[in-house]
Parts: C-alpha cells; structure tokens; sequence
C-alpha cells in the first residue's frame, strides 16, 4: 500500500506536464490560426514563402502582396497541406481540406537507414556481386567501389579503371556505347526508369547519354558543371530531413553559370546565366500526390526557383519566366 501510495506524486507531475505542454501547444495552435484566418485554402497553392532578417512570411504569388508577417522559419510550399516552424519553438501542418492544426514541440528526425558494410575486393571477381541491394564484393581491376544502380529491375554500376569509366554489368560485361571511353560519367536518374549519363570523353566531348548510347547537349551543356536533382526540405532537421526531388529538372552550375535542364525534354528550362545563383527547386500542388514518386505527376505543380541575386543576402523565389517573387512594401 505505501509503495503505491509513493508513486502517486510522480503520476500527478506526469499528469501536469503533459497538460501543461497540451495548453502551450494550444495557446501556439491559435496565434497560429490568426495568421491563417484570412486565408482559403484555395489560396494554400498560391501562397510563396519569403525571406526577412526577422524571419519568413507568405506572400501572394498573384500580387506579391505579404499575406503573412515573418514569424515563421522554414515555411514550405503547399504540398498541400502547408507545414513550417512557429518561432523556432514549435513545428505545425495546417491541412487543405479542413483547415485543421496540428501542433507540435518536438523536433522529429528522419535518418536514411543505412546498414551497409564496407565492400569487400576480390581480385578473382569478374565484375561486382549484390547483396541487400548494396555492393559486397568487386573486381580488382576497378579503381573504387563500383557506383550500383537499378534499370528495370536489374542491377547495373558505373566502374573506373584507369581513370576511364564505363558502365557495367555484375558480370563485368560493358555496355554498348558506354565502355571505357570516358573521362568522366555522372549518373542523373530522372525517374520512370529514365536515366541520364553527364559524360566527357577522352577527346573532350561533353553531353548527356542514355542507357541505350542517344546522345543529347552534346558540347552545349555548362562546362564542368554540377547536377542537382533533388534536394531536402528542412522542416524536419536542418540536416536529416524530407528528401524532396525534383521531378525531371535539374540544376546545372559551376562557379560562374548557372542553369536549369529539363531532363525529359533535355530543353533548357532556364538557360545558364549569371544573374541568378539558382539553389534549389520547390513547387506548390492543390493535389494530394501521396507517398508515391512520379515524373509524369509534375503537370499538376507549379514550379519555384530559389535564387541569390549578387551579394544580397536574402534568396528569393521565381518562376520558369524569371518572374520574381518578393513582397511588396
């Protein structure tokens, strides 16, 4: 009986604790829909985050007018349900439907759960061997670890040796086209089984190639440029968070240029300039697309462009017209 009796001062603190944390999370949930109360959530898809010294708001895309004060950190696009960071002291997600809140104050991570060992080389391996979708064992003839990846199903790899790559099969075998005649070979998967090779050959030429050898921008693409095609939105944590792709675009950048690819049409979308250091592709969707990925769902986003013009220390936001998004005083 006493031993019970003992225990109830520490239920009664666990009791006011969560309660306590239950009103705070109350009293946040309302200065919250304050902010909001003005706004529909047919209007959820036109609202475009905007970026002061005291924090983040929403303006308008239609007129650029600020419909929500900088009170906020790491606002999104709505994906449809439009989540941020109230203060940086609580996370919220203000559903498209009903226009319901929920609150939180914990800060939840997302790790990729990574288990993979170390390969391991064996010189008498023809070309590389699978295991868990991940490279155990290798040739020695390669110069690292073969980079693994899947086409229909099936397990490919791009292989250096003697600084030449080439993309392979596990038995070691090449590919038509893809052999060791290149200096250098970037894997940009698109989606939908589409693939794309950033490639230099020995001789110089630059381009894109596919897996059946289809050139594409061959010697117009930005020289030794980098391709970004996909990023994180940093809702969750600023350094494990949601990754997000980008649905066929890439950014394509070096020190100088930067630019905008297209990969499914491999037109440019923005082509390279100077003007705009672009940083990453977001978009805004009315439609739920689940936890699926598809390329061809991109027709129902609308797409935004973070950019950093010059010094200035604020990015901003345009559109695929250079159109920019910044509030209006």
């Amino acid at each position: 009986m006493t031993r019970k009796l003992s225990l109830l001062p520490f239920f009664i603190l666990i009791c006011s604790s969560t309660f306590s944390q239950e009103k705070y999370e109350d009293s946040i949930k309302n200065i919250i829909k304050k902010d909001f109360v003005n706004i529909k959530t047919t209007d959820f898809k036109n609202l475009v985050p905007y970026e002061t010294e005291k924090g983040m708001g929403y303006l308008n895309s239609k007129n650029n007018k600020i419909v929500v004060l900088p009170n906020y950190y790491q606002l999104d696009f709505a994906k449809p349900n439009l989540r941020g960071n109230y203060n940086n002291i609580a996370y919220f997600e203000i559903n498209s439907n009903t226009k319901e809140m929920e609150v939180s104050l914990q800060n939840w991570e997302i790790f990729e759960n990574s288990s993979t060992k170390n390969p391991i080389r064996k010189e008498y391996s023809k070309g590389f061997y699978v295991v868990n979708n991940a490279i155990f064992s290798f040739s020695g003839t390669y110069t690292y670890c073969p980079q693994l990846f899947k086409y229909k199903i099936e397990d490919f790899a791009i292989a250096i040796k003697e600084n030449r790559y080439a993309v392979i099969k596990p038995s070691g075998e090449t590919l038509k086209n893809l052999d060791f005649d290149y200096s250098h070979l970037d894997l940009v998967y698109v989606g939908n089984d589409k693939i794309w090779f950033k490639y230099k050959t020995t001789e110089g030429e630059q381009g894109f190639i596919d897996m059946s050898g289809e050139k594409k921008l061959i010697n117009d693409i930005i020289s030794n440029s980098r391709s970004q095609t996909e990023g994180y939105f940093a809702f969750i944590d600023s350094e494990h968070s949601i990754k997000r792709k980008y649905y066929g675009y890439s950014i394509e950048s070096n020190d100088e240029l930067y630019g905008v690819l297209d990969l499914l049409t491999m037109n440019w979308l923005i082509r390279p300039q100077k003007i705009f250091k672009i940083e990453e592709i977001n978009y805004s969707t009315d439609k739920d697309l689940g936890e699926g990925y598809n390329v061809e769902d991109r027709e129902n986003l609308k797409f935004y462009f973070l950019v950093r013009e010059g010094e200035k220390e604020a990015s901003y936001y345009i559109d695929d017209k250079l159109k920019k998004f910044i509030p209006k005083r």
